[in-house]
Formats: structure tokens, C-alpha cells, sequence
């Protein structure tokens, strides 16, 4: 249990490192924090990973800068990007739990990781694009269409989003024998 909440608290840092890692689009950056996301989820599954996004997000809104583009505070919650935050806690549960149903070690454990991730993609989005509407036409007060939130935070992330997942799922399927083998992973939290 130790190693699993060091782990824990090692992903909620190192995705805010992934903010870091930001390429500047306006209203939505893109970041390797989806990434990060996707390998706690796989790594240490569905308790652990999404844990490390609660105590991310949490961080941030505590005021330390760790979002994308080195921000943070309670501010945020009425941010348009919020809604990725908390898709990635939603994110990294799915990933978990979904990948908990094969082993590593099995043949085609990359392509089946890189398919659970493909779909946990999808499922950030089915709980960030709402989000990002309702804030644009609600909070900011920019008028937008769903068609146009469509546009600006789902498809200009398409293909590089799905890069990553297949990226993450090919990662994971060489790292988790490895990480079992030095007695960092266990089986049972994974689950």
C-alpha cells in the first residue's frame, strides 16, 4: 500500500509536469497530461490512478500552478478547460478498470491496452466537451454553438489524442511485467 500511494502521489506530480508540455491553443492547449492520465490509469488501476488525478486536480485548485501553462487556484473551477481535468479523474478510473481485465504478459496486451485507452480518450471527451459548452455560453459568456465547441476542443486533438493512447497502451504493456518484477506493482491494487 505505501509504494502504491508514492505512486500515486509521483502521477498527480508528473501530470502536472505533463501541463508543463504545452504547445499554446486557444481556448484548449494541447498537453501530454492526457498521456500521464492514461499511464496511471493503466499502471495503477482503478483505485490508484484516478486517486492521483483527485490529488492533482485538487493542487491545483489549492493554488499550486501545476495546470497547463503553470496554473492553479480555485479560480479554475469556472475555467473552459476544467471539465478535462475532471474527464482525466473519470479517465484514469475507466483506464484502470478496463485494463485490470488482461494481463500483461498476455500476447496482444499493447493492442488491448491501446484499445482500452482509445476508448478512455473518448470517454474524456464525452465528459469534457459538455462541460466546455456550458462554460463558454454560461460562464464566459462567449456565445458558441455545440457544433463550434465540437471544432475548437474536440477535433484539432483527434489524431494527436490518439497517438498518446496508442503510445501509452504500447508502454504499459512493456512496463507492467517490469514494474511487477521489482516488486513496485501489485497485481492486487490493480484491480
Amino acid at each position: 500500500m505505501k509504494k502504491s500511494l508514492l505512486l500515486t502521489s509521483f502521477f498527480a506530480v508528473l501530470t502536472g509536469v505533463g501541463g508543463y508540455m504545452t504547445i499554446p491553443m486557444v481556448p484548449v492547449p494541447f498537453t501530454m497530461q492526457t498521456f500521464v492520465v492514461l499511464m496511471s490509469g493503466l499502471l495503477l488501476g482503478p483505485k490508484y490512478g484516478p486517486l492521483s488525478q483527485v490529488l492533482y486536480v485538487a493542487m491545483g485548485l489549492l493554488g499550486l500552478p501545476v495546470f497547463a501553462g503553470g496554473r492553479g487556484g480555485p479560480h479554475y473551477l469556472f475555467s473552459p478547460t476544467f471539465g478535462f481535468l475532471a474527464g482525466g479523474i473519470f479517465m484514469s478510473w475507466f483506464t484502470g478498470w478496463w485494463s485490470a481485465r488482461v494481463s500483461a504478459e498476455k500476447k496482444g496486451a499493447a493492442r488491448h491496452y491501446s484499445l482500452v485507452c482509445l476508448a478512455a480518450s473518448a470517454a474524456l471527451y464525452i465528459v469534457a466537451l459538455p462541460c466546455f459548452y456550458l462554460n463558454m455560453n454560461y460562464v464566459t459568456g462567449a456565445e458558441m454553438s455545440f457544433l463550434r465547441a465540437v471544432q475548437v476542443a474536440f477535433l484539432p486533438f483527434v489524431l494527436p489524442d490518439a497517438v498518446k493512447a496508442v503510445a501509452a497502451g504500447w508502454l504499459a504493456s512493456r512496463t507492467i511485467p517490469l514494474l511487477r518484477g521489482a516488486g513496485l506493482l501489485n497485481a492486487k491494487d490493480r484491480k
